[in-house]
């Protein structure tokens, strides 16, 4: 049986939640949010199991300054969920950056996010 449908600001919720919040509660976060079998392919190379998303995810909320990142467009089908959103971003001491993130995932049965791919490419603010 597929999880329920979540709604664009669900997802919203839930990736603010990698950068934003305590990182004494990234484990937390990471457990109700990731199955135990979570893993993420980004393009380009770099694959994080679970124990590692924590530990990013704890980094994250540690030194993350901004974060912003509207849903732009949501489609699913069962388990399986596609979004694109636009990312605006301090990270540390590094100035804000501008992305936009296409993201593929399958939820399992309780919702959690499991297989995730990503690619992210900075928007070209010079562009006509």
């Amino acid at each position: 049986m597929s999880p329920p449908q979540i709604t664009a600001r669900e997802f919203e919720e839930w990736l603010n939640g990698a950068f934003i919040g305590d990182p004494k509660d990234a484990r937390e976060y990471c457990t109700r949010t990731m199955s135990p079998n979570y893993l993420r392919f980004s393009a380009g190379g770099g694959r994080t199991d679970f124990e590692r998303a924590v530990e990013k995810v704890t980094l994250f909320r540690t030194i993350c300054r901004k974060w912003e990142a509207p849903v732009n467009f949501i489609v699913q089908e069962g388990n399986k969920i596609a979004v694109r959103c636009t990312v605006s971003m301090i990270i540390g001491d590094s100035p804000e950056q501008n992305m936009e993130l296409m993201f593929m995932a399958e939820r399992d049965n309780e919702g959690r996010f499991e297989n995730v791919w990503e690619l992210s490419k900075p928007i070209d603010e010079t562009a006509d």
